[in-house]
């Protein structure tokens, strides 16, 4: 099982990538995640959540500007989707480890 600073860690991973390609975006931070599971033990995380969302859509479609193969568009669609249904950082986590495997090429 992972540990909350190895996920932590990914999603800094899955939104550098895209700062990588877009300088214009903010820097991505391992505190993002550390933030949406602090609201989590409080009870009130949606504004966190709704922000961190909103990150990884940004990078998302970052991703898409790229030249990318059908199946890695396809990839990057369900992501997407499973991005907006995200309801708790577990789901988050679930979306940045999928996305991780898909931008490999901008590793």
């Amino acid at each position: 099982m992972a540990t909350e600073e190895m996920k932590a860690k990914r999603l800094e991973n899955f939104l550098d990538r895209a700062f990588r390609l877009d300088k214009r975006i903010t820097r991505p931070s391992k505190g993002e995640y550390y933030t949406l599971t602090r609201a989590e033990v409080k009870g009130n995380s949606q504004k966190e959540l709704s922000v961190l969302k909103k990150r990884i859509e940004q990078a998302i479609d970052i991703f898409f500007k790229q030249d990318l193969s059908y199946e890695t568009q396809e990839n990057l669609k369900i992501i997407l989707s499973l991005n907006a249904q995200a309801k708790s950082s577990n789901d988050i986590v679930d979306v940045i480890d999928r996305g991780l495997v898909f931008t490999q090429q901008f590793k």
